[in-house]
């Protein structure tokens, strides 16, 4: 998640003011039972200022990141349950 920093906020009950976060993409990991699913969402704005090669980097790098998270949640989930009571092999 992309955010402003502090200083670059305007503070609070300024009128017309940015708030001081903005998630501009972030990184979603699903577990549905065993299975471990992940997607990326982008601001709908951001998006849409793109050029259509920024996009195409974007998503190359976005679909990498992605994956990436996701498996590491998958490896962490199953070591996590093997080192739970009731959970060990015979």
């Amino acid at each position: 998640m992309a955010e402003r920093s502090p200083e670059q906020s305007a503070g609070p009950g300024v009128p017309g003011a940015a708030p001081n976060r903005i998630q501009l993409i972030n990184v979603l990991v699903i577990r549905e039972g065993e299975q471990v699913s992940s997607q990326w969402g982008i601001h709908p704005q951001l998006k849409q200022d793109l050029g259509q090669a920024e996009w195409q980097e974007i998503s190359e790098h976005m679909n990498r990141v992605t994956a990436i998270v996701g498996a590491k949640f998958a490896q962490q989930l199953s070591q996590d349950e093997g080192n739970s009571p009731g959970h060990g092999t015979a």
